[in-house]
C-alpha cells in the first residue's frame, strides 16, 4: 500500500483505499457475512500480517468496526459500519459487471438476491435526477471545490469539447 496516488481525483482516492486486491477481498467477505480473522484468512488465503494490516486500516478509516468477542482473552469480530455498508452499490456493480462480462451465461459464481423475496437483484444502472436511464455520454464531470488547477483545466476543456460536438 506504499504506491499511493497523489492525483486530486475520486478514483485515485478510492484506489488509495481499495486498490489492492486483498482489501477488496476482505470487503467481499464482510459483505458475505464473515466476521472473524481466521474465517476471513481461510476464505481469501492472505498472509496473517497482511490481513492484520488491512483490517487495521479498514477499522481506522471507519469502514469496519472491531468488536472484542473473546471469552479468555481478546478475540475480535469485524462488522461493516454505516460507511462500509454504503459501499454495497459498488460491490453489487462489480459482481454484476463481472458476471456479465467475465463469465459465460450459466457459469456465474455468485448471484445476488433479495433476502425477503429470493429474487435476483436488478442490474445497477445510472439514473438521472428524473429516474431516466443514462449512459456515460449523458453525464459530465465538473470540477469540485477540492479539484486542483490541473484537474479543473482538464475537466473544463472536456466539457467545452463535448458542448462543441
Amino acid at each position: 500500500m506504499n504506491d499511493r496516488h497523489q492525483l486530486t481525483c475520486p478514483i485515485a482516492d478510492f484506489l488509495n483505499m481499495f486498490g489492492d486486491p486483498w482489501t477488496l477481498l476482505i470487503m467481499r467477505e464482510a459483505f458475505y457475512g464473515a466476521t472473524r480473522f481466521t474465517e476471513i484468512q481461510r476464505n481469501i488465503g492472505v498472509a496473517r500480517n497482511l490481513l492484520s494490516e488491512r483490517l487495521s486500516r479498514l477499522v481506522e478509516e471507519g469502514i469496519l468496526e472491531r468488536e472484542d468477542v473473546g471469552v479468555a482473552g481478546p478475540r475480535y469480530a469485524y462488522h461493516l459500519t454505516k460507511k462500509g455498508q454504503s459501499l454495497a452499490t459498488v460491490f453489487i456493480a462489480m459482481v454484476q459487471w463481472s458476471n456479465e462480462h467475465l463469465r459465460k451465461r450459466g457459469d456465474e459464481t455468485v448471484h445476488l438476491i433479495e433476502r425477503k423475496t429470493g429474487r435476483k437483484l436488478k442490474k445497477v444502472e445510472l439514473l438521472g435526477s428524473d429516474g431516466r436511464k443514462l449512459k456515460w455520454n449523458g453525464i459530465a464531470a465538473l470540477p469540485g471545490p477540492g479539484a486542483d488547477e490541473v484537474a479543473r483545466d482538464r475537466m473544463e476543456k472536456a466539457i467545452l469539447a463535448a458542448l462543441a460536438s
